[in-house]
């Protein structure tokens, strides 16, 4: 069992894979150092470690002055791991602000499936209104929660209010009108008919859906037909 920040550190670079890190370093596009370790490994490292012991740890984390994409990664699944949802909610309003990756968005927002979706919304439905491109991807990510026939309306209602422009919140809207397409089809095609989003979001919304094997070419062929052209 991890009881501390540096046990932490130390288990993190006895993960280390370098051959990993060369690849993985490209894809991740990370505004921090990366030192090569998987997912599925930081996992363990999280559930390794004692949950008694966070606010300590994360304190510990908030201090360090060299932090990297793992230990970003590490803190944010740490505070999102299943328990009082208080504490989830006031460490992840100070981790947020740290993420410097997709990566880190993305591996975080399913830890936090536990939470009521009604509560978590309120509580971070402003990281639409801040600067950082990772805090607005954050709750557009969290959004896919709602992808359902009682939540698309409120999706529809969020993409319109979304300030675009940076590339991973616009690539992050257009998977969730993708995914919206396959499970919500005729709820959220409207948005689309209409044209009323950035081309770049609209025409990779409507790229990734026909990308899907869930939607049928008769769907896929319609969809098509809506694409934003250039004007030159």
């Amino acid at each position: 069992m991890l009881e501390s920040y540096e046990q932490v550190k130390d288990a993190i670079m006895n993960a280390v894979d370098k051959r990993y890190d060369n690849f993985n370093n490209k894809i991740v596009n990370s505004s921090y150092p990366t030192v090569g370790v998987r997912i599925p490994a930081l996992r363990k490292i999280v559930k390794s470690t004692d949950i008694h012991k966070r606010d300590a740890i994360l304190d510990d984390f908030f201090n360090d002055s060299e932090k990297n994409f793992e230990t970003v990664l590490f803190a944010g699944m740490l505070a999102a791991r299943k328990g009082e949802y208080g504490k989830t909610r006031e460490c992840l309003k100070k981790i947020i602000p740290l993420f410097g990756s997709w990566a880190h968005v993305d591996a975080v927002l399913p830890c936090l499936d536990w939470t009521d979706r009604k509560e978590f919304d309120k509580d971070f439905r402003y990281l639409l209104t801040q600067d950082g491109e990772y805090e607005k991807r954050t709750y557009i990510i969290f959004l896919f929660r709602y992808v359902d026939d009682s939540g698309v309306n409120k999706i529809v209602k969020t993409l319109q209010t979304i300030a675009y422009g940076q590339y991973y919140v616009d690539m992050g809207a257009a998977w969730l009108i993708a995914e919206c397409l396959i499970k919500c089809y005729d709820k959220i095609l409207p948005l689309l008919e209409g044209k009323t989003l950035p081309q770049f979001v609209h025409n990779k919304a409507i790229q990734k859906a026909r990308e899907s094997f869930r939607i049928n070419e008769q769907k896929k062929e319609y969809l098509n037909s809506l694409k934003i052209k250039r004007t030159f």
